[in-house]
């Protein structure tokens, strides 16, 4: 009887506990919840460069001083809001006491330049098309071309568009085209010719290119693509000419 008592007992003041335990939350969270203290009276929005903080406030639709308690905002809601901006790749956003909310942000980095449809476009790491903003163009060799809807294709574009900066230098470069094969041709600024690069080897193919440059200037006026994709071979075409002409062939050394 006196075990059963006890039990009894104990169940109570446990209840009693989760009683209290439960009172107290639901008093402390109608105090933040309620108490003009926690009104958000300063949005901060930091690391803003091409993306414009009245596009940020209205997206999230967060105001100062409009009775908006701190603590009833849904920072993962604001987080994704602010992460649909085209132009930004992540956002972080944290509540300070007693009045305040930060968000930080890390836009996305154009690494080039892409004509689509005739228009031209930067581009991210990720192959996100960036449009244009009020900023100009960043100086990149323009990539011919891509596609509005594949993804993986315009990363393995600018895995070859890259390759090509790399080995040969962006300095003096209008153009880099990567056709549906992957294969790279290069158009200089001061140089109307295609040349055809291919795959790989750009920097000792492109220095073969400029050690003829001069030759093929004076002497074949009429070309317009210079194909160095064969191995030991230059080979020039004029407009719509199926058949090119060998100029250099590396095996015998001659032109």
């Amino acid at each position: 009887m006196k075990s059963k008592l006890y039990n009894i007992l104990r169940i109570l003041f446990v209840l009693t506990g989760l009683g209290c335990v439960a009172s107290a939350v639901w008093v402390g969270y109608r105090y933040v919840h309620t108490d003009p203290r926690f009104t958000l009276q300063l949005l901060t929005i930091k690391d803003l460069t091409r993306v414009q903080e009245d596009d940020v406030v209205r997206r999230i639709q967060l105001k100062e001083g409009k009775d908006t308690n701190i603590f009833a905002v849904d920072l993962e809601d604001v987080r994704a809001r602010v992460e649909e901006i085209e132009w930004i790749h992540h956002a972080t956003v944290q509540r300070v006491l007693p009045d305040q909310i930060i968000i930080r942000v890390v836009e996305r980095k154009p690494i080039g330049v892409a004509r689509i449809h005739g228009d031209l476009y930067e581009f991210d790491s990720e192959a996100v098309i960036l449009h244009p903003d009020n900023s100009p163009l960043s100086k990149f060799p323009v990539l011919y071309e891509l596609s509005e809807s594949d993804t993986a294709g315009n990363l393995r574009k600018i895995e070859m568009y890259n390759k090509a900066i790399a080995d040969i230098g962006a300095d003096g470069i209008h153009q880099i085209m990567v056709n549906s094969s992957f294969e790279v041709s290069i158009v200089r600024d001061d140089d109307p010719l295609i040349v055809k690069l291919g795959v790989a080897d750009f920097k000792e193919r492109w220095s073969r290119y400029l050690a003829l440059k001069s030759t093929i200037s004076s002497d074949f006026k009429d070309v317009v693509h210079v194909d160095l994709r064969f191995r030991n071979k230059v080979i020039l075409s004029r407009q719509d000419e199926a058949d090119g002409k060998v100029i250099w062939d590396g095996k015998k050394k001659s032109l």
